[in-house]
């Protein structure tokens, strides 16, 4: 038995460990798959109604879309819905230069794609740094589809540690 539990800790160690060291994606797919989301939003909800996580509060689904490799889970709060892509140093390798450089190639893709139709404002805090795009001739608050870019640090005062990288899609569905 000792043998047993010996061996499988082993494995299961060794996977999180490879689990943990994935490079960040280099998004040669991206316009593609911004195509396909920005096609699905009015019926993304009902499209993975099926995969709902049972343990969220908040009426949460997982989909089979992607953003570089990384799916999407969908958040739906009844009147908004989120669709959030997550990218932490927890599951990929690098330092705050490679997210900082990983952030600003998903700001390119994700400006060139929704130039024509959202504007984008910067906003720089201590403990992050975030795009917001929201549709042009429109404010932030009166904008029914809305893209947020946030590089996150953990510690405000620190950063060097903790990073991620989230894409997030907030839209009002047409219900």
């Amino acid at each position: 038995m000792k043998k047993l539990f010996l061996q499988l800790g082993c494995v299961l160690s060794s996977q999180l460990f490879f689990a943990q060291t994935r490079d960040l994606p280099d998004c040669n797919t991206i316009n593609k798959e911004l195509t396909e989301i920005n096609n699905s939003f009015d019926n993304i909800v009902s499209r993975f109604k099926s995969k709902e996580d049972k343990v969220s509060l908040v009426k949460t689904y997982f989909s089979d879309f992607s953003i570089c490799g990384e799916n999407g889970k969908i958040k739906d709060y009844g009147k908004n819905v989120e669709f959030i892509f997550y990218f932490n140093d927890l599951n990929y390798k690098g330092g705050t230069d490679e997210f900082r450089i990983f952030f600003e190639k998903l700001f390119k893709e994700v400006d060139g794609f929704f130039k024509t139709t959202h504007q984008y404002r910067l906003s720089e805090l201590d403990a992050s740094r975030s795009y917001y795009f929201f549709e042009t001739g429109k404010d932030i608050s009166t904008s029914k589809r809305m893209i947020r870019l946030v590089l996150s640090y953990e510690d405000p005062n620190d950063t060097n540690t903790a990073l991620s990288v989230s894409l997030i899609f907030e839209y009002y569905p047409k219900r």
